[in-house]
Formats: C-alpha cells, sequence, structure tokens
C-alpha cells in the first residue's frame, strides 16, 4: 500500500525549470524596481520639488551610486541561497557589516580632518533621508516578498532579510539620484539606516509571510 501511495504521488510530480527560483527573482526584482523609480520621481522629484541628479558628476554621487548598489548587490547574491530549505549563506552578510564600518570610517576620518563641521554629519536632509529610502524601497521588498512566498527558506526571517538588504540598497541607488547631500560620513550614517530600516522590515515580513 505504501508503495503504491509513493509512486502515486510520484507520478503527479512535475520538473521545475532550471533556475526557475533566479528566474522568479528576477523578475520581482525588475518589476518593483521599475515601481521604485515611479515612486521616487512622484515623491521626491514632485512632491518634494528636488531636481533630479542634484549631486550629479561629483564624486560623491558615484560613491553613494557604488555604496548603495554594493548592498543590493549583495542581496541579489543572498536571496536565492537563503530561499532555499537547506539554504546557508553567511560571507554576503559579513561583507555588507564590513562595507558599513568602511564607509563610516572613512566618513569619520573625514570629519575629524575638518574640524567636525555639523553639516557634514547632517547634512540638510538627515531627518528625512532614512525614511525616504525605505519608502522608496517599499514597492521592491513588497513585489520580492510576494515572489517568495512560493519558496521554501529554511529561515523565514533571514530570507526576508536577505530582500530587504537587496531592496534597500537599490531603493537607496534610486533615491541617491535625487539627493544633493554631498557628505561621505552623512552616506555612511543615514544611507546605511535607510537601508537597515527596509532589511529589518523585510525580516519582520519574512518571519510572519515566508513560513511554510
Amino acid at each position: 500500500m505504501t508503495d503504491a501511495l509513493i509512486e502515486k504521488l510520484a507520478s503527479d510530480l512535475t520538473p521545475v525549470p532550471a533556475r526557475a527560483m533566479e528566474r522568479r527573482l528576477l523578475m520581482a526584482l525588475l518589476t518593483g524596481l521599475a515601481l521604485s523609480v515611479v515612486l521616487v520621481v512622484v515623491l521626491v522629484g514632485m512632491v518634494m520639488g528636488r531636481p533630479f541628479g542634484g549631486a550629479f558628476g561629483g564624486s560623491m554621487f558615484w560613491i553613494k551610486l557604488a555604496y548603495t548598489l554594493a548592498f543590493g548587490l549583495i542581496g541579489v547574491a543572498t536571496a536565492p541561497a537563503l530561499s532555499r530549505p537547506d539554504g546557508r549563506i553567511m560571507w554576503p552578510l559579513v561583507g555588507a557589516a564590513i562595507l558599513v564600518l568602511a564607509a563610516l570610517g572613512a566618513g569619520g576620518m573625514l570629519w575629524m580632518r575638518a574640524d567636525f563641521p555639523m553639516p557634514m554629519l547632517m547634512g540638510a536632509t538627515a531627518l528625512v533621508c532614512p525614511w525616504l529610502i525605505l519608502v522608496v524601497s517599499l514597492p521592491l521588498l513588497g513585489v520580492l516578498i510576494v515572489a517568495m512566498r512560493r519558496f521554501a527558506p529554511r529561515s523565514p526571517a533571514m530570507a526576508g532579510f536577505a530582500a530587504g538588504l537587496l531592496s534597500g540598497g537599490f531603493g537607496a541607488a534610486v533615491y541617491a539620484l535625487y539627493c544633493a547631500e554631498t557628505g561621505m560620513l552623512f552616506m555612511a550614517l543615514w544611507y546605511s539606516l535607510g537601508i537597515a530600516l527596509t532589511a529589518g522590515l523585510g525580516a519582520l515580513l519574512g518571519q510572519r509571510l515566508l513560513r511554510w
């Protein structure tokens, strides 16, 4: 009876296409990123009246873009692995922590050499920057969480954290297109906080919505 039941269950199985998870995540990334771009254009460009490319062309513009995209790419590397039942991967998360510490160290040295000027630390938007990054990242995070509900992560919270890190990184990169702040320490503190808030929200959503 048991053998017959197993054979019947196995006969109904359909093979999963190769890289199906990665393709699903890629489609979610592209869809969510497009929504985040639209949101930042409407929210920051139209509602708040900021010009596109507030610091475009300057060295800090490219540093901010590289910094934020690095977190997004770390999330891209981490999310598929942590979305599997046997998913165990830590080096990308360690790499993200090292990246934050390196940015804080470089920003702190520049701040001390300039005799601790507050504009380098707070800029003009410190109180809203992390929250705007979180808001801009929400469409991407939402689409990723919906896509990942069909997966079976070993740790739903860690899978959600990876989705949040991915979303926060790319969301911050989109926001950087409008941000006119040029301080290294500003970026290290407030951009990192915005990305961390998104990653934390992803972990909370993952814990609740990615259980299987």
